[in-house]
């Protein structure tokens, strides 16, 4: 009896670790279009594609400068960045994790969005696209008659309800030490689904 209790137990503690890898939920999927689909483990599952217009064309991006290297400008594949979002309507919230250290999290409606990165030593920190810029460039949008539907920071619900565009480049803080171009680079477009 003694045998057959050790056995079920040691059995018991080696499965475990299996069972567990079965049932994780942060396995990220890929379609042929460059896009990523993450589980979340908090929330829903974001879609992460490049934001429409950025500098960056094409690229997912998040980093410190103006050049790619793993302490500046991280540019991910789609499958390198999980989105999760909580939350629905004005209670959304987005997660952000992308290689190298970077974290990013934005709540709907704000354009503030809080960055850090603990392998870089950068302390969380909040940056806001002031309404002074968004003015400037919807002004400029019907001076030159443009039609962009993304703007420079964050835009959320376009086009659809769930969906958040950043395109946020702003100065970074004094305490995050920097030895490239003092810009905090973040461009990407995550679709958490609409209500």
């Amino acid at each position: 009896m003694k045998r057959t209790t050790t056995a079920i137990a040691v059995t018991g503690i080696l499965a475990a670790p299996l069972i567990l890898t079965a049932c994780s939920d942060s396995t990220p999927t890929n379609d042929n279009a460059g896009s990523s689909t993450t589980s979340a483990r908090n929330g829903r599952a974001g879609t992460v594609t490049p934001a429409e217009t950025s500098s960056w064309r094409g690229d997912l991006v998040i980093g410190v400068g103006d050049q790619q290297a793993n302490d500046k400008i991280t540019l991910p594949a789609a499958n390198q960045v999980q989105a999760q979002c909580m939350g629905e309507g004005d209670n959304l919230t987005v997660d952000i994790t992308a290689p190298n250290g970077w974290h990013a999290v934005l709540t709907h409606g704000s354009q503030t969005v809080t960055i850090e990165n603990p392998q870089l030593n950068y302390a969380a920190q909040e940056f806001t696209t002031s309404q002074s810029s968004l003015d400037h460039e919807i002004a400029s949008n019907e001076k030159f008659g443009t039609t962009n539907q993304f703007l420079r920071g964050v835009t959320w619900d376009v086009p659809q309800t769930g969906d958040v565009e950043i395109q946020l480049n702003e100065r970074t803080p004094p305490h995050w030490v920097i030895k490239s171009a003092e810009k905090v680079n973040l461009a990407m477009h995550v679709s958490c689904g609409g209500e």
